[in-house]
């Protein structure tokens, strides 16, 4: 039962959020001449939230849906697919995920260590240090779960509660963002391939990459103080939930027994 538990919140939380320094190179109009050229400026563009160049550095674009007249109803990216919706912009919403995503870049930082160049591919090395997001959903799981276990009744009210707050507001996980420590970073090396296409170098947006500079965000455990207290607030919530079957039985019995069944 917690373990199922956890697994869904885990999903709930992973889903949402997907729904992120410098190299001292300007790149002029139309020139992305080496791939550690175009993975700056893809850096950059990433930095400063400018997701139209940063597309345009990437393979981050995946299709399109459509309706019936050829009307482009949704767009679908590898990131960031809730910033980039027909006519969202401007709704709370997106000014939700916006926010969200401005806190995840902010402290965003790379460096390249290596470029390994191969005709029309390159392997590039980098580390990208950033919020640890690791701790920061650890502790959003152990909220959700401390709120649960505090309501009333089975606590899935309660839960449902959080999740329409990190659907549309987020205000919780950026309140828990901005009281991690400066000093609590997470620095992660990652190998990122570069390709050219049509004669332009092009960065693959890969999962590793999208972890690497979200800050770790898609780690399957958390730190073992945060797992520890987890599965403290999960048994705690298996009692309350046998507590709350017993009583909800007892009190449909009595209910029965007064209409005299």
């Amino acid at each position: 039962m917690g373990e199922k538990i956890r697994n869904k919140i885990w999903m709930i939380l992973l889903l949402s959020v997907l729904v992120l320094s410098g190299c001292g190179f300007q790149e002029k109009e139309g020139e992305r001449e080496t791939p550690e050229q175009v993975l700056c400026q893809t850096m950059e563009s990433l930095k400063e939230l400018d997701l139209e160049k940063f597309n345009e550095y990437t393979d981050n674009y995946v299709g399109a849906e459509r309706n019936w007249i050829g009307v482009v109803t949704r767009r679908e990216y590898k990131v960031f697919s809730e910033l980039q919706q027909p006519g969202f912009k401007g709704r709370k919403w997106y000014e939700a995920n916006y926010k969200f995503a401005e806190k995840i870049v902010e402290h965003m930082t790379w460096e390249i260590k290596d470029v390994r160049q191969n005709g029309e591919k390159a392997e590039i090395d980098m580390e990208i240090s950033n919020i640890d997001m690791q701790k920061v959903m650890g502790e959003y799981e152990i909220l959700i779960l401390e709120n649960m276990l505090e309501s009333g009744g089975s606590g899935i009210g309660q839960l449902i509660r959080d999740m329409l707050d990190l659907a549309n507001g987020k205000e919780d996980l950026i309140n828990l963002m901005d009281d991690v420590s400066s000093e609590q970073v997470c620095r992660m090396e990652v190998t990122v391939d570069v390709y050219q296409i049509e004669g332009r170098w092009q960065v693959n947006i890969s999962d590793d990459f999208i972890n690497a500079f979200m800050g770790n965000i898609m780690a399957e455990k958390y730190p073992e103080e945060l797992e520890e207290r987890i599965n403290e607030l999960t048994q705690k919530y298996e009692k309350k939930m046998e507590e709350w079957g017993e009583k909800t039985a007892e009190d449909v019995e009595k209910w029965m027994n007064s209409l005299g069944i």
